[in-house]
Formats: structure tokens, sequence, C-alpha cells
């Protein structure tokens, strides 16, 4: 740990921005819930990675102690370590099949995460935030915590009154038990302050006002920290005290410290001081049914214990099916994996990214993601389709630019436009295809860095829809028609047919491939197939190359009739109509 920090330093000029996903709790299958964190997270990370002078480091991984697990592994008469090693895989592997690039995969089995959480236990137990006492209210096996009478309701379920969270909707049972307390109510104030003074803290702007009402408006209880290790065996044991486990939130929240190598740094007037080259703080992206541990337990821990603060808390919402939350019930739920192999990785990753509204629930249906899949196909790669074909020849357009020869484009296009009526069109719309391809790094870095993926692909759309419309309205090919019967036409006027080809040919290359190399966060794999098939150097698909210009040596064998198409169309295999 110590020699990865030392080269951080070394080798980068700025923080490391440091970006994690809920630890995943393994007790069922991964589903498109947990993809959607693991991607929300992979492309900031990746986007922060286009600019070769930042780095970033993603964390996800699994949330592997607590009753629920131990109450699986002695139904299936396992070890729950067993257990939680064969469901971790689960979630190993959906992440590596749906490519997410991350840094380290944490288990809160893992033996620096148990020792972390030991030596955190013991501070915040030195510094008196931690006492044992009787405990008694609404718990939830289902989510693993105590709730306050005021955050549970009675309904009737299958014929009979049972009591439920107000927020997980998840049944809760009247318990009285010894555990450990944390004293969150003495922090309360400090947070509450730390809110006002911090309003993106957490985001979207609705969650925030959530929290922070609830703050302002109701007073914490002291929370629960522990259970007795005679109801729970499964869970990382209380210091000094084999009697208690300790609570599986306290435990799993410090997943985020240990992947930072904590403790680090040094204490001045009893507050860690976080060294520069350190990944800590984290962007955190979470559900919107966890906020409550992230947004009000976990920056409490940290103010207690003097750490810093997360640097920002992201609250995403749920995917819909057919107007429902997913679940196995209903028979709803969406496998990921499964998805991904008939529309392929990159199609999905697009589609749920390209829907990512972070501050409403998202809807999801096959209908949609056909169609998101057939509108790639149909504007992004058959614009390279397009150009790549045997009429012309992205690499001479290439080398006109190179060489000047298109200086002169603006009345070239005015003298020798087959249709007159529509040059006005052609002039105007190249050039804000050039000033949104020149700007289009700017205008998607700044609704991605905060999260707003729907907005960023829809100005990636604009640029690929523009490009097509261009090509479209001057029509490269009559003029090669034109040359191919060139009797009457002299050796200018055919230099200058050449010259308008190669115009079209090479916005549209640019367009391709700055494009290209802005969607690599979201779709990784078919942008690097047709970066490959323009011949793009692997040292120049980053953000120090998205303008247009910005580089001149590509396109070598880019019309090969070797090249296969870069998507396949496949055939639906959904029949539902959803309005448009």
């Amino acid at each position: 740990m110590t020699l990865r920090y030392s080269l951080f330093k070394r080798l980068k000029s700025t923080k490391p921005f440091y970006v994690t996903t809920p630890i995943f709790y393994v007790n069922a299958s991964p589903h498109i819930g947990h993809l959607y964190s693991m991607l929300i997270a992979d492309t900031r990370s990746r986007w922060e990675k286009l600019n070769p002078n930042k780095f970033s480091y993603m964390l996800t991984g699994t949330d592997e102690h607590g009753l629920k697990i131990q109450t699986a592994a002695e139904k299936q008469g396992i070890d729950p370590k067993v257990l939680v090693d064969r469901v971790t895989g689960n979630f190993k592997e959906l992440s590596n099949k749906l490519d997410i690039n991350y840094d380290r995969f944490i288990r809160t089995t893992d033996k620096d995460h148990v020792n972390l959480t030991h030596y955190f236990w013991n501070v915040m137990e030195e510094k008196g935030f931690i006492e044992k006492g009787s405990h008694s209210g609404w718990y939830c096996v289902s989510d693993e915590t105590f709730y306050p009478e005021a955050n549970t309701e009675e309904i009737e379920k299958d014929g009979k009154k049972i009591r439920i969270s107000s927020e997980s909707e998840n049944e809760v049972v009247y318990q009285e038990e010894t555990n450990y307390f944390f004293k969150l109510s003495a922090f309360q104030d400090q947070l509450v302050q730390y809110l006002q003074n911090n309003p993106d803290f957490i985001k979207p702007q609705h969650r925030y006002k959530f929290i922070l009402n609830e703050l302002m408006t109701t007073k914490l209880p002291d929370l629960s920290i522990s259970r007795p290790s005679s109801r729970l065996k499964w869970s990382i044991e209380v210091p000094n005290d084999p009697s208690q486990k300790i609570y599986v939130w306290f435990d799993a929240l410090l997943n985020y410290l240990t992947a930072t190598g904590f403790p680090n740094g040094f204490l001045q007037d009893s507050k860690y001081i976080t060294p520069e080259d350190n990944l800590w703080p984290a962007t955190h992206i979470i559900g919107k049914d966890i906020i409550r541990f992230h947004c009000i337990y976990w920056p409490i821990f940290l103010l207690a214990a003097g750490i810093d603060l997360p640097k920002q808390v992201i609250v995403h919402s749920h995917w819909l099916c057919e107007g429902f939350k997913m679940s196995k019930s209903l028979g709803n739920v969406v496998d990921p994996i499964e998805i991904s192999e008939y529309y392929g990785i990159d199609p999905v990753r697009f589609f749920l990214m390209e829907n990512s509204n972070i501050e409403d629930d998202c809807k999801f249906s096959e209908t949609l993601l056909e169609r998101s899949r057939d509108s790639l196909l149909g504007k992004y790669c058959n614009l390279l389709t397009r150009i790549g074909g045997g009429k012309f020849d992205i690499r001479e357009s290439v080398e006109y630019c190179k060489k000047g020869k298109f200086d002169d484009i603006s009345q070239l296009i005015q003298n020798y436009s087959l249709k007159k009526d529509i040059v006005p069109s052609i002039l105007q719309l190249s050039t804000d295809l050039q000033d949104d391809i020149n700007n289009l790094y700017t205008q998607m870095d700044e609704k991605i860095i905060n999260f707003d993926y729907i907005r960023a692909v829809q100005t990636w759309w604009q640029v690929i829809n523009q490009a097509n419309q261009l090509f479209q309205i001057s029509e490269p090919w009559l003029y090669i028609r034109a040359l191919k019967s060139s009797s009457g036409l002299d050796d200018k006027t055919i230099e200058d047919y050449k010259k308008l080809i190669n115009y079209y040919v090479f916005l549209c290359s640019e367009t391709i491939r700055i494009s290209s190399i802005l969607i690599q966060p979201i779709m990784p794999n078919l942008s690097k197939d047709i970066l490959d098939r323009l011949n793009i150097d692997i040292n120049m698909r980053n953000s120090d190359y998205v303008k247009i210009g910005a580089d001149l040596n590509y396109g070598d064998g880019a019309n090969s009739n070797k090249h296969k198409l870069p998507l396949q169309k496949l055939q639906p295999r959904v029949s539902d109509k959803i309005d448009d």
C-alpha cells in the first residue's frame, strides 16, 4: 500500500480522484441496480482518465457479514465464508463481464479491512464515543438496522397486520437487547452546520434537502453498533469483548477508508491530516435506499474520528421495469449479464448511461434498449461505414487537411455545389458542426463531472446527428459520379471536386474520431474497434486530441474491405409496444 501511494506522488501532479460504489450485500444475485451503481462510478473514473494529467481510482466490492448471510449459510449447511466466497464471485463476474474497470474489489472479509475495523473501533472507544447499554426498538432483519418508530408504519399483508420500514418497505419486529452504542447525537449539530456550509455535499438537491430537514427536525438517537454474539455469529468481533459482534453497517462503511491504506498521514489536534497524494476523500455513488447510512451515520463517524468527510455523495434512484420496482415476486428482475450477452456489453452500458437520471427512477424495457442499440448502429456506426467504403478515402481526406487544401473551402462550396438552394444550409451546418465538435469535450465534461450523464450523451448525439445530416445534404457521392464521367471537366474543377469530397469525408471522420475518444468511458469496446479501424495511435486517444486537426496521422487502411461492421444488426426479441 505504501509503495503504491508513493508512486502516485511521483507520477501524478494532481490529487487522485477517488470514486466508490456501495459494497454489495451478497445475499442475492446481482441485478441491474448493482450494475447501474458500478457504471456510474466506472464512467466517471474512466472520464477522469481521459485527461493524461489526471489519475482516478475506483473501488467496488462486497459486504459479507451479517445475520442474513449467517442464516442463508445455516440453511445450506455450509460455513458462511464458503457461502460468501461463492456469491462474491457472481459480483466479480458481473463487473468483469460488463467491463467495469475497478482498481480494487474489496471484501469486508479481507484481512486489512478487519484490522482497520478494529483500529477504528478502538479510536472511537478511546475518544469516549462508544458505550454499552440496553436497546429496544423496531429491528429489520432484511436491512439489518433498527428504525425509529416514526420511520415505520403498520400495514396489512396476507390478511394480518405487520409493521414495516417506511423507507425500505421491509418488515420490522420489536426487539430488546444489550449492545454497544455510538453517540450520534453528539455530532448532529456539527453535521447540520457542515451540510449548510456545503450544499453540494449530497446530490441531487432534493436528497440533500431531505437529509438536512430530517437532521433539523428529528433528534438523532444513539446508534446501536453491535449485536450479541449469541444471535449474530458471522461478523467481526468487538475488540476485547467476545460477547458482541460489530454491527454490519459500522463495519461496511469503513471499507472506503480501508482502500486508502488508513490510518495514514498524521494526527494534529485530534484530526487526521490526509496526505496530498492519498486517495481520500472519496466521491460515493449510492442508491437512494441507503442514503441515511451514507449521509448521516458515515459523516458522523468521520467527524468523530477527526477524518475529512467525503468529497460528495451521489444518490441515484432505481430502475423500474414496466413501471414497477424490480423484484423476484413480480418476476421483473433484469439479469444484466443475460441481456448483455444478447445485445452486447457496450450497447447495454450505453443504454443505461444514456438514460441515467439520478434524480428520478429510470425506465427499463427491452424495446427501449433495442431502439438505443439501433441508433448506435444506424447513426454512429453507419457514419463510419458510409465514409469507410470503397468510394472514399479517409486517409486522403486527412492528408488534404494536413496540406491546407481546405483553406478556400467555403468559396468552393458556393461555386461548385450541385444544388445551389442548399448552399447556405451546408455552410451553416459545417460551421456549427466544427464549433460543436471543438466544444464537445468541454460540454460533456461539465455534465459528466456533475453526473448528468443523460445530457452528456445528448450532447454527444448532437454532433453525430449533425455529421450525418451534413453528409446527407452535401451528397459527396455526386461529385464522385461527376469525376467518373469527367469529360469536359478541367484539371482545376477536378481538383476542386476532390477537395469537396475530402472535406465532407474529413469532417465526418473527425466527428467519428473525436466522438469515439469521448465515448470511451461509456463504450470502451465499440469505441476501441472504431478507433482501431481509423488507425488512431493508442497514445492519441485522450483529451489532448479532441479538437479538429489535433491528430492528422490516421486513416491508413480505414477504407479496406477487410473490415467487419463494428456492430451487427440483431433480430428484435421483444414485441411489447411503448409510446413515443
